[in-house]
């Protein structure tokens, strides 16, 4: 009896002796594991989802800035399509800036060449001051008020000598057909054969 129990203490003795080394790592790897499905994977898990969240989130915005980049393409496209005389017919209706000299020799010419007199011609551009509207013979702009629109409005009053009822309706079919987009707000007529005329024209900000 005791020389069974001996044996099988020694098996036992064996057998932890030659297999000790492989449960110790069978241990630390089972706790290894338990970590790592208590602590890492989570932090791993919602890596993951943020990493492909964000992705995402560079594809779809790449995807917008694709679109944009073709859209400008086609816009240039057409513009350069577009014919040279047609562009400056466009720009003539819509200037890209204000140039008060050369719009006064504009309305002066439209004026002096259908027939008609003018007595003055004065240019403000609106928002501007009663003393900034000065003729534009006189000198620069003063007076002008910001406005963060992109379009700017420029008033044009007319007085013209020597105009009848036939004549003022003359004249007005005459700037309704000009190229230049001309917008009569006011008009009136004296006994005394002059008129005088309220007028608004545009010009683009830059």
């Amino acid at each position: 009896m005791i020389y069974n129990n001996l044996a099988k203490k020694n098996s036992l003795n064996t057998f932890l002796n030659k297999y000790f080394n492989l449960f110790v790592v069978v241990f630390v790897s089972f706790l290894l594991f338990i970590a790592y499905l208590l602590i890492l994977q989570p932090k791993v898990s919602s890596t993951a989802a943020a990493i492909s969240e964000n992705i995402s989130s560079h594809q779809k915005l790449l995807q917008a800035e694709k679109i944009k980049l073709a859209n400008l393409k086609e816009a240039i496209s057409n513009y350069d399509n577009i014919d040279t005389v047609d562009l400056d017919r466009i720009n003539h209706i819509l200037p890209n800036d204000y140039d008060k000299e050369l719009l006064y020799g504009e309305i002066e010419e439209l004026i002096t060449k259908n027939g008609f007199t003018p007595l003055s011609i004065t240019l403000a551009k609106e928002g501007e001051t009663s003393a900034g509207a000065a003729n534009a013979s006189a000198g620069d702009d003063k007076g002008e008020a910001k406005d963060s629109s992109k379009i700017g409005v420029i008033n044009i009053s007319l007085n013209i000598a020597s105009v009848d009822y036939a004549g003022l309706k003359n004249l007005l079919t005459i700037l309704e057909s000009n190229l230049r987009l001309l917008d009569v707000k006011k008009l009136s007529l004296d006994g005394g054969h002059s008129g005088s005329l309220e007028i608004s024209t545009y010009y683009y900000k830059k």
